[in-house]
């Protein structure tokens, strides 16, 4: 299938591995130019790299990045716009903070949650969607959890602020449809992370099982019996960035397995 984006320009974040990797693998097959965004630079070389083996013909900038900081996302977005030109394509993905419950939750967890998470997203939409305007042409694609429709225990911050940032990114996708420019959300369940292991460690050292019964009743809870892998959440983030998919937006989609339990 040809989903119409060769040549298209797109800003990932978060892109250095896991979901962030794979979809900017997935969009380098599509004849995208990439510019790829991370905390750590030498693993965005890596990636890069990487990414260049699998398409040699793959056009990649990259640069380290903390979105939570306003400095660090001024500089991202003069060098992309001197790399790059424009942005047709922008995926938000980010990291999600510290695990903690709602009543032990300190102010400052809730102002770190609320920068790295909705200023973030808000800023960088900010800064390219007037390009796309001009082009009547955009696709904005923001990674965010299960947790916006089922609250997951210990994660306060997370579910308060990715809630927040799905109601942004629904009103934000009203106002710029009439410019040809969708804007989706897509929800991973349990996905083959480092963040995901990293919580899963931590579920495991509270339930007092081994690892191999934690994970196995996890994993037992989920329809498809599995934890799915970012390549196949890469493949769903492609498509809505596709000419293809251009009625779709304002929406959610949830890549988990079956694993919800809501209807919606």
């Amino acid at each position: 299938m040809d989903f119409g984006i060769k040549g298209k320009h797109a800003l990932i974040c978060g892109a250095s591995k896991g979901i962030g990797r794979a979809i900017a693998k997935e969009l380098a097959g599509e004849g995208v130019k990439l510019f790829l965004c991370a905390r750590t630079e030498q693993v965005l070389s890596e990636t890069a790299e990487a990414i260049r083996k699998d398409c040699p013909s793959a056009e990649i900038f990259y640069q380290a990045c903390d979105l939570s900081s306003l400095e660090d996302r001024q500089k991202l977005i003069s060098s992309v716009n001197d790399q790059l030109g424009s942005v047709d394509i922008l995926v938000h993905n980010t990291g999600g903070p510290k695990t903690s419950r709602a009543e032990d939750t300190k102010l400052e967890d809730w102002d770190s949650g609320f920068k790295q998470l909705f200023l973030s997203v808000a800023d960088i939409n900010n800064a390219f969607l007037c390009q796309m305007k001009e082009r009547k042409w955009g696709r904005i694609i923001c990674v965010t959890s299960l947790s916006i429709m089922e609250p997951i225990a210990s994660l306060s911050v997370s579910n308060a602020v990715r809630s927040a940032v799905t109601a942004m990114l629904k009103t934000l996708s009203d106002e710029v449809a009439p410019f040809n420019i969708t804007v989706n959300c897509i929800a991973p369940g349990s996905i083959e992370t480092d963040r995901m292991q990293d919580l899963m460690e931590q579920r495991t050292k509270a339930s007092g099982q081994s690892k191999e019964e934690y994970q196995k009743q996890y994993v037992s809870a989920i329809p498809a019996g599995r934890m799915g892998t970012p390549e196949e959440f890469a493949a769903v983030a492609a498509f809505l960035c596709s000419t293809r998919a251009s009625y779709v937006t304002g929406s959610t989609i949830c890549v988990d397995g079956g694993k919800r339990r809501s209807t919606y």
